[in-house]
């Protein structure tokens, strides 16, 4: 009896102990290698965040180490040369692990913010393969400001 009470307890810890895999890695979130972009923002380092429950997007404020060093210490958008900034905009979903919260689900846009020669340049990338969107209009300054008025986040 003892035996077969060690086999079921041995039997039951295996199959317990059993590891489910689950790619939890969001792919689809990510930078494409076929996207038009100079480099990827994802790697670059967080300022804020932001989140749009109107629209249903969240957008992360990006900088190279520039614009990253300049935004932990001056509150103005006065960046130097050099700075690069990339405001990274997802579509949501619902998060399958946790529940009530929401996670990126595909990339919407890409706005970039260069600085160079003391002039800012500011470009738009987007679609399913992130095209840089040609054209100025009135409103890609209106954005242009709206990025270089973000603060960085204060966290402990």
């Amino acid at each position: 009896m003892k035996n077969i009470s060690k086999a079921l307890f041995c039997f039951l810890m295996i199959v317990s102990c059993e590891e489910h895999h689950k790619n939890t890695l969001n792919f689809s979130a990510s930078i494409q290698e076929n996207d038009e972009l100079k480099e990827n923002p994802l790697l670059m380092k967080p300022i804020t965040t932001s989140i749009q429950p109107k629209d249903s997007t969240m957008s992360t404020l990006y900088g190279n180490d520039i614009a990253f060093d300049y935004a932990q210490h001056h509150s103005d958008s006065h960046y130097p040369e050099n700075a690069i900034l990339n405001e990274v905009t997802w579509k949501q979903k619902p998060d399958e692990v946790w529940f009530g919260g929401n996670i990126p689900k595909e990339i919407y846009s890409i706005e970039r913010i260069s600085f160079i020669n003391s002039q800012s340049v500011y470009e738009r990338y987007e679609g399913k393969q992130l095209r840089l969107i040609s054209g100025y209009n009135a409103k890609d300054d209106r954005r242009k400001m709206v990025i270089l008025d973000q603060r960085m986040a204060v966290s402990p």
